[in-house]
């Protein structure tokens, strides 16, 4: 009778472990795939009443989801790590905000404020911040000891960032490689209320004139009319077309790579740059853009994200899931150690990622990677992010930027027109599109509203 008993019971329990589980589906880009099966393993280890399946998101995020309803296919439970326009998926009614999950997290805490609101509308959030990319400057080591100049504080000032530029240009050095979007970038830097190319969020409109483009304009232009100061400024594709020898070559060499051989003291890159920067054969470390006193740290990032479909069968797992790729510090630790086994190279780490959370274990781990000591010390000061990535949110973006702004951008760098004669007109233009594509999204977004609660209650089953 006790052995019935006790065979009853386990059948039991292995029942209910069998058909308790949960299987979710994430589509993941072809090239990670492997690395996100890992993250899923640890996830399982969790969490193992839930099975993660992947499917590949071909040949992008949107252009695979449209293909799906197309087909008539279900949709992933989540996506991963999308670049692309989030307002169109938003205004198709593909995603599940998920601010209930959020509203009692305590790790969500740890997620900076222009972070966790980054993917906003109508205060829903409909994805969550999955990795970062810092934008800033890399800084010569080596060849500022050479020069006798003494390394830079991180939070350095626009005045100290011109005279080391200054200094270490020289017959034979340059103090930067290029300013190609410097402009741009610095707009988010140089005033308080504005991101990339002066871009307003807060009243979703650009403001050329009284936001950061006009001082960053400024500062571009000064820092270019100093000779040899920009190195890339040097070259001249006319002239060598013609096989004759421009300032470039006759200064650094026929066949030279002045940032690369360390004759430049700083390059304007990325983190996304890693995969060339650390083969550079010198030391270096990463800075943010220098910054105005009188406004303080502003430290402009780019944000992939992830977010979770409105068609799922399973919320409660599948956030569970989105959180352990996005802000979960147990997530996020194991996804920065499978990164880390990939190993070392030239004495820094082959593969690694910026957290969008500055939960203590998460800063701990990141402070033991072999990366720039600067990156690390930028994950500590997560809170004076901008982002600069707007064309991921703001519906009308492209047009706006490269059908009025960019050419008028253009002009003035060639010294065409006069940038404060220019400002207030192109930021009209510009704001009408924003303003249009904006009520149209609007108008859109209001419908998705209307029917989520009962494509859940269809989906739910009550």
């Amino acid at each position: 009778m006790k052995k019935s008993f006790w065979l009853i019971m386990v059948l039991l329990v292995l029942s209910v472990s069998i058909f308790g589980k949960v299987t979710i589906t994430a589509a993941v880009w072809s090239w990670d795939l492997e690395k996100y099966k890992k993250i899923a393993a640890e996830f399982t280890k969790i969490y193992p009443d839930i099975e993660v399946q992947f499917v590949v998101n071909e040949p992008d995020v949107n252009g695979f989801l449209t293909a799906q309803v197309a087909a008539k296919k279900p949709l992933p439970d989540v996506v991963v790590q999308s670049w692309e326009a989030l307002p169109y998926p938003v205004s198709q009614g593909w995603i599940y905000p998920v601010d209930e999950f959020l509203k009692n997290d305590p790790d969500i805490r740890y997620v900076p404020k222009a972070l966790k609101e980054a993917f906003m509308y109508n205060n829903k959030t409909y994805a969550l911040p999955e990795r970062l990319h810092f934008q800033g400057i890399y800084i010569n080591l080596d060849l500022l000891k050479k020069l006798n100049l003494t390394k830079p504080p991180y939070e350095w000032s626009v005045e100290q960032f011109k005279l080391y530029l200054r200094k270490s240009t020289t017959r034979e050095y340059s103090g930067i490689n290029h300013l190609w979007d410097f402009d741009n970038v610095m707009a988010a830097v140089l005033n308080k209320n504005t991101t990339y190319w002066s871009f307003n969020p807060t009243k979703w409109e650009f403001d050329l004139v009284n936001g950061g483009w006009l001082p960053a304009i400024k500062l571009q232009k000064e820092l270019k009319s100093i000779p040899g100061l920009v190195s890339d400024d040097l070259k001249n594709d006319e002239l060598r077309n013609k096989s004759e020898m421009d300032d470039y070559q006759k200064k650094f060499g026929k066949d030279a790579d002045a940032f690369r051989e360390s004759k430049v003291l700083t390059g304007l890159h990325g983190t996304w740059d890693w995969s060339w920067i650390r083969t550079l054969p010198w030391k270096f470390d990463f800075y943010p853009l220098p910054l105005d006193p009188k406004i303080g740290l502003r430290m402009p990032v780019h944000v992939n994200y992830a977010f979770m479909t409105s068609t799922t069968k399973y919320p409660k797992e599948a956030f569970l899931f989105l959180k352990f790729l996005t802000y979960d510090p147990r997530g996020v630790v194991a996804r920065l150690k499978i990164d880390n086994a990939n190993g070392v190279e030239n004495g820094w780490n082959i593969d690694w990622f910026i957290p969008a959370t500055m939960h203590p274990d998460v800063v701990s781990y990141f402070d033991s990677l072999k990366i720039p000591d600067g990156v690390k010390w930028l994950l500590k000061k997560l809170d004076k992010a901008v982002r600069v990535d707007m064309w991921k949110t703001v519906p009308g973006w492209d047009q706006a930027t490269w059908d009025v702004i960019f050419p008028v951008s253009e002009k003035v760098r060639r010294g065409e027109v006069q940038p404060e004669v220019v400002a207030a007109e192109t930021q009209e233009k510009a704001n009408k599109i924003i303003k249009e594509a904006w009520a149209e999204f609007s108008k859109k977004l209001a419908e998705v509203e209307k029917k989520f609660p009962e494509l859940r209650k269809q989906i739910e089953g009550k």
